[in-house]
């Protein structure tokens, strides 16, 4: 779900220890990385990970990403967003539709509303984490209300969904952050 044809400006947005950002460089040698995370000492070991790969690993909020607009052709966040609260979640959201190009491409997986009513994991997420708008089904709607056309393309084990959000400008009063 992640085509690349190699000479794009990726953002991996919540890296953590990088070793999603270390396998997408190396699928994808030619492809500017910028990969950012709030934790200081986990990016740490992520630049110690990296080894000689050209990935520019960073300390920003999503909710204040230091990039200009329009910087990015693609960015992608993985189990990071059942971390914010629902202001967080939204703020997020708006500063990756701003860093986007036009037609730009946001790739988010993270849980979902689960598909049954019995759910432990799902559970998990809202008892322990900041993961009711997951639970709810809202994620769908914040990516849309931040100015995204948004389409699921796939559901796997413990209800993680993954998203597919386009930056659609000339959306009628939508004014991102």
């Amino acid at each position: 779900m992640l085509p690349l044809e190699g000479h794009e400006r990726v953002l991996d947005a919540g890296c953590g220890s990088g070793s999603l950002a270390i396998e997408v460089k190396k699928a994808f040698p030619r492809i500017s990385l910028n990969a950012v995370d709030a934790d200081g000492n986990i990016l740490y070991r992520a630049k110690e990970k990296k080894g000689n790969l050209e990935i520019n690993f960073q300390k920003a909020w999503l909710q204040q990403l230091p990039f200009p607009d329009k910087s990015f052709d693609t960015a992608y966040s993985s189990l990071v967003f059942h971390h914010l609260n629902s202001e967080s979640k939204t703020a997020a959201m708006k500063e990756i539709y701003r860093v986007l190009k036009k037609s730009g491409r946001f790739l988010l997986v993270d849980f979902g509303k689960p598909q049954a009513f019995f759910s432990i994991f799902s559970w998990f997420t809202v008892l322990l984490e900041e993961g009711r708008d997951n639970y709810e089904g809202r994620i769908s709607a914040m990516l849309s209300e931040a100015g995204f056309r948004v389409s699921e393309k796939g559901r796997y084990r413990f209800n993680i969904t993954f998203w597919e959000a386009i930056k659609e400008e000339n959306l009628k009063d939508h004014q991102p952050l």
